[in-house]
């Protein structure tokens, strides 16, 4: 019974520390993810690599100055397509626009808030 006991002792000890050794192998690197990290970039250079994205407003609310946009995949933000409210940065941008207007538009996450930095009719 002693030898099961420390057959089983040492299973569990050699299980244990592969387990810690593996550890850091499993870790998920989040590098490459447009919402961490992105403070390192430098605003030109996010701008410089993000391409703007395709939507169509479906609704206006001038009072706040936010857009809901039926939008492609957001590839700096990592967001798959869908329709969503968006602030605008400049509030009064909002009074160019109206719902069915194809634009196309440059969407950052400042401080939580999916906001429009940049927005354009499309051609």
């Amino acid at each position: 019974m002693n030898k099961t006991i420390h057959t089983a002792k040492t299973a569990l000890l050699a299980l244990g520390a592969s387990f810690a050794l593996t550890l850091p192998a499993l870790a998920q690197d989040h590098s490459g993810h447009a919402h961490h990290g992105a403070a390192a970039a430098t605003p030109a250079a996010r701008d410089a690599q993000a391409a703007l994205t395709a939507g169509e407003i479906t609704r206006i609310d001038a009072r706040t100055g936010k857009l809901t946009i039926r939008h492609e995949d957001i590839k700096n933000l990592d967001m798959p397509a869908m329709t969503m409210v968006f602030a605008l940065k400049n509030a009064q941008k909002a009074a160019a626009f109206k719902p069915g207007d194809k634009v196309l538009f440059m969407a950052e996450d400042e401080g939580g808030t999916l906001t429009i930095t940049h927005i354009q009719p499309t051609s």
